[in-house]
């Protein structure tokens, strides 16, 4: 059975990596989406895909770093479908020759990191709420990052934005349960995104590989699998939770591989 029918889902960085593999889990699933995304050529190139498909997808400009962007994406899904169950916000990233460690990042960088990944969710969420409180009920999914829960060598602006994510997600499930509103995340580790395969090296992918429990790297259709579980009334009963889809990374402690052959 299908489990998200005639559930209408915006969804942001939708045209490529964990936010394209959503949306197409969505609309086999029986949802229409709207695929948001700063590279509209290859968001409409998505969308026109899935309805040449007979499914139900459209296409439209969204810039994370702005927020009227917000509002126009509620707006134009509520044009296009007359209603928003869902919102995914999967949007973010980081350019890791600015984000390095402390005492070596660019400080100036700080602004664009945390508009672009934390700012840009609360924006959306802020914009999608007052629909789903008329309505009664809604789901918002946050795409947060097992680097917002551990620390690392480089990436510190892209942690700290990522650990507001999922304070974001307690915060916005705590405010608005009471309207049948449901908030929760999933944090990532490697996933094979074409921006994970085109900044880690071949040999930075096998150290990964090495700390995972499991013996394989993450596809994006793992965690669209995760987040469709959590959109769906199957997941009814969980709300300001963070999922964490990182192949057992970060589950047991990183000697075990050393000293537990």
């Amino acid at each position: 059975m299908k489990k998200l029918v005639n559930k209408v889902a915006l969804i942001t960085g939708a045209s490529s990596g964990i936010g394209k593999a959503t949306a197409e889990r969505f609309v086999k699933e029986g949802a229409k989406v709207v695929i948001a995304d700063h590279n509209i050529e290859r968001a409409e190139k998505l969308a026109s895909s899935l309805r040449d498909n007979q499914f139900h997808a459209q296409a439209i400009h969204y810039e994370a770093t702005e927020l009227k962007c917000a509002i126009n994406a509620v707006h134009k899904t509520l044009e296009f479908y007359g209603t928003i169950d869902c919102v995914v916000n999967n949007v973010g990233g980081s350019n890791l020759s600015k984000d390095l460690d402390v005492e070596h990042l660019d400080i100036k960088y700080f602004d664009e990191v945390m508009h672009t990944n934390l700012r840009s969710m609360l924006a959306l969420s802020q914009a999608a709420l007052p629909h789903m409180k008329g309505k009664g009920d809604g789901s918002i999914i946050n795409v947060a990052s097992i680097g917002g829960l551990l620390g690392d060598f480089r990436g510190t602006l892209y942690g700290i934005s990522k650990a507001g994510v999922i304070n974001l997600t307690r915060y916005l499930a705590t405010q608005y349960g009471k309207y049948g509103i449901r908030c929760n995340g999933v944090a990532p580790g490697l996933v094979l995104t074409p921006a994970a395969i085109d900044n880690l090296t071949p040999a930075d992918r096998d150290t990964f590989l090495k700390y995972n429990t499991l013996p394989y790297a993450g596809k994006p259709e793992d965690i669209a699998g995760t987040i469709t579980f959590l959109a769906s009334e199957d997941a009814r009963y969980i709300s300001g939770q963070t999922i964490i889809a990182d192949g057992g990374m970060s589950c047991h402690s990183p000697t075990v591989k050393e000293i537990g052959k």
